[in-house]
């Protein structure tokens, strides 16, 4: 039985592993709730990957499995640690952005996200890009291949062009950063990344 992949219909937290998971070439599952969905479910958290009878989790971590079996991930200490602080920073600008989704008053949240685009989240871009740019050999984040930094950079571009966010233009990235719009570019160049998305036109 093919493993499940379980998260929102959403990019956010789940995007890289979806996509890491189909560079590595696992035949899976992309079970894709709605929040009522996940409500009424037996899970606490989400995403799960469900695989040979036990449920794993944490985002992260399924991350890094993904990318190892796919050879995203790498196995120099050194060259997986500039990976990591990548993918680490993206999950606080995760955290941030989706700090803003519990307000209610919705002059309150914007004002939250002109000021997490101006401040925080801004910072926290403009370090991926001191990390990106130093990098010369390639459009990738780290080295001359696709990892999962790249894929991660990808997922907050994807989660925040789905237009989800209220108050977050779907453009805030590039905005921001101009220069990580190749990593993404770079990603969904790679032949894996295409044949994953044209499945799922």
């Amino acid at each position: 039985m093919a493993p499940v992949f379980n998260y929102f219909g959403i990019p956010a937290r789940g995007e890289a592993t979806r996509v890491a998971l189909a560079v590595a070439g696992v035949d899976f599952e992309d079970k894709r709730m709605s929040f009522e969905e996940f409500g009424a479910s037996e899970f606490k958290t989400l995403p799960v990957y469900q695989m040979d009878g036990t449920d794993y989790t944490q985002s992260t971590a399924l991350l890094r499995y993904a990318g190892k079996l796919g050879g995203t991930y790498p196995e120099c200490p050194l060259v997986a640690l500039k990976v990591d602080e990548i993918v680490m920073i993206a999950e606080d600008v995760f955290i941030n952005l989706f700090s803003t989704m519990g307000e209610k008053d919705e002059a309150k949240k914007l004002e939250k996200c002109q000021a997490l685009m101006a401040g925080k989240v801004k910072e926290l871009l403009e370090d991926i890009t001191r990390k990106v740019v130093s990098n010369k050999s390639s459009a990738f984040c780290v080295g001359d291949s696709l990892t999962i930094a790249d894929i991660t950079i990808h997922a907050v571009f994807a989660t925040v062009q789905t237009g989800f966010l209220a108050g977050i233009p779907t453009t805030m990235v590039e905005d921001i950063c101009p220069c990580l719009k190749a990593v993404d570019n770079a990603v969904m160049q790679h032949p894996k990344v295409k044949a994953y998305y044209a499945s799922k036109a």
